[in-house]
């Protein structure tokens, strides 16, 4: 069984599919507690309710899109249903799993290569540093790392972490505080401009938010 927070379609709002129309399930409970949460409620497991597998399955492929979202929460803390319910997606569907850094990738990566993991790197300013390094071994092309940024000090920690992720590979999205607004959006696009001289990263908005969709 799943614990499930939320079965929606949405746009795809972050990421290297930022844009696609995309089935979202979001799952309820989180390890984790940090200030930048966009959905403390599933994080705490408000209103949460049991779905099967089968039943989840059925709700995100009624809509008929390509693209699906396990979000959470923190999915993988459910990884036991959550790699039923990928087995069953994965040869038709493209699927990306949001997951907070913190828990072991390798287990799942190796079941799912095809699968991408959008992996936060928490910075200082989420009040939850973390982020497994281990993870960094087992990432690969199809996924990337994510790091959310709100004011100078989350600056210099990606500027620290980034030669790490890039020395394997791993594509970076720096993505500002929304709430920040738009002086912060163009600092940090700044500072992704000039870190692009050394390290392959880039600059992401939510786009949902933009869009004013789930």
């Amino acid at each position: 069984m799943l614990s499930v927070h939320s079965i929606f379609s949405s746009i795809q709002g972050e990421g290297r599919f930022a844009g696609y129309p995309t089935a979202f399930l979001r799952l309820a409970g989180c390890n984790l507690s940090c200030a930048w949460c966009d959905a403390h409620e599933a994080a705490r497991s408000v209103g949460a309710f049991p779905f099967s597998v089968a039943e989840a399955f059925a709700r995100l492929t009624a809509p008929g899109l390509r693209d699906i979202c396990i979000t959470g929460g923190e999915p993988l803390l459910q990884e036991e249903a959550v790699t039923e319910l990928s087995g069953r997606l994965v040869p038709v569907h493209r699927v990306v799993i949001e997951t907070n850094g913190s828990l072991s990738l390798a287990s799942f990566k190796s079941a799912f290569p095809s699968v991408s993991l959008s992996v936060d790197w928490k910075s200082p300013s989420a009040g939850s540093a973390s982020f497994l390094a281990d993870n960094l071994e087992v990432l690969g092309e199809t996924d990337w790392i994510k790091f959310v940024v709100a004011d100078p000090l989350d600056l210099d920690h990606v500027a620290a972490a980034l030669p790490a992720v890039a020395s394997r590979g791993i594509e970076a999205f720096v993505s500002p505080v929304f709430e920040r607004g738009p002086a912060w959006f163009a600092e940090v696009g700044a500072f992704v401009t000039a870190l692009s001289a050394r390290h392959p990263v880039r600059f992401q908005l939510q786009l949902h938010k933009i869009l004013g969709v789930p």
